[in-house]
């Protein structure tokens, strides 16, 4: 079998993770999976073996900075790897606490390279994009000098506004070494093609992610009724002003008449708490236990930046509750395209109020987006790593 290494930006936890690992866990019937992934202080080189990453070498460095696009230490490891182990395909699935170097590398190597865009970190190192008013900014900057809203500590030494033409620059140089881009939707996809023109359409392909869900035969959810409060549960593992926080507050903040009552599925930041119920943290296998003792009419996706895919609504469709979500990205056009909810301002916590309260009270609506939802079919990780293993054959056959 063929060698193929998987590069993130963290260890063996988080979102990338976890839907790397359903990718991995999917294509090693076809490869010898090996993933590296990277720490401010290290890069750590896993195999998968018998269905667990084994740690197989670990390389020590110095304090990375986002501001090496180039580095001749990580040149040596990324060759060491390639050479030693016998890479035939690289997927990079993320490129933070990396640098530039790998694809060159790679391709020196005849081996191809494809990337994923799994958030905005090519179009932005502060990958949410997000303005300094904390306000989706569709990429394009404005004319002042003041920071945007910033992510991560690492990137702390960093002015996205002064930094940003030389990240293009690089980021255009990168992509040259690169054989095909996947992203997880047309938004996405539409966004990196208008900021980078060179990219190839022929080679840009959008793969959504697939889950694999129980059968579900127990009701998850109950109907608004005037009688009680409207229950909406905000599942999120990190509930922070990024997913929403502010929003949620703000929009609690109208309803004087406690009409509205949150739900919260995660650790909780910015005192959100203080406004709702929270119901601690949760994994993956203990959702659909923790959704069954709330019984919420919705699920809330308040998110300010524009998600790349959200796997929290797709999640709400398992258990068969409508969502009601940011009007921005991914999540926006899901709900449009599925019929699977409604929007709300999230700029306008007064109107998204009213609209959430006019959404409950409107008992058909919600039982033909209830239906809609019920007829849904959601692709299996299996599917999904079809889709890829399409793209990985045509580029080493």
């Amino acid at each position: 079998m063929k060698n193929i290494l998987y590069v993130i930006h963290s260890g063996t936890e988080g979102g990338t993770f976890l839907t790397n690992n359903d990718l991995m866990q999917n294509v090693k019937e076809s490869y010898n999976v090996f993933l590296l992934a990277s720490e401010l202080n290290s890069l750590k080189l896993f195999k998968l073996e018998n269905d667990k990453l084994i740690l197989i070498k670990k390389y020590s460095r110095l304090k990375w900075s986002v501001k090496n696009f180039h580095d001749s230490w990580m040149n040596y490891v990324y060759f060491d790897i390639l050479n030693n182990f016998k890479i035939n395909l690289v997927h990079i699935r993320h490129l933070l606490n990396h640098s530039f170097d790998l694809p060159q590398i790679a391709k020196k190597l005849d081996i191809p390279v494809v990337l994923s865009f799994h958030d905005f970190y090519f179009i932005c190192p502060f990958y949410v994009l997000l303005n300094e008013n904390n306000q989706y900014c569709k990429g394009i900057c404005n004319n002042n000098d003041i920071n945007c809203y910033n992510p991560l500590k690492s990137l702390n030494d960093l002015n996205s506004k002064k930094i940003i033409l030389k990240w293009r620059q690089e980021v255009s140089y990168l992509f040259k070494y690169v054989d095909f881009f996947i992203t997880t939707s047309n938004f996405v996809k539409e966004l990196f093609l208008s900021i980078y023109s060179d990219i190839d359409e022929n080679r840009f392909r959008v793969i959504e992610h697939g889950r694999d869900f129980p059968k579900l035969s127990d009701t998850y959810f109950e109907y608004p009724s005037k009688k009680n409060p409207i229950k909406i549960l905000c599942p999120a593992n990190h509930l922070d002003l990024m997913k929403g926080s502010e929003v949620i507050k703000s929009i609690k903040k109208e309803d004087k008449e406690n009409k509205l009552e949150f739900h919260f599925l995660g650790t909780c930041f910015d005192d959100v708490d203080k406004y709702g119920i929270n119901h601690g943290r949760y994994k993956r296998d203990n959702f659909y236990k923790k959704v069954k003792e709330i019984k919420p009419s919705f699920i809330g996706v308040f998110s300010i930046w524009p998600e790349t895919f959200c796997h929290t609504i797709t999640e709400a469709w398992s258990c068969g509750i409508p969502v009601v979500g940011s009007n921005i990205g991914v999540i926006k056009d899901r709900i449009l395209k599925e019929k699977g909810g409604w929007l709300i301002d999230i700029y306008n916590p007064k109107k998204a109020y009213n609209d959430l309260l006019k959404i409950s009270n409107n008992l058909n609506e919600y039982q033909k987006i209830q239906k809609n939802i019920s007829q849904m079919k959601f692709k299996t990780t299996s599917e999904m790593a079809l889709e890829y293993l399409e793209v990985y054959n045509f580029l080493i056959s």
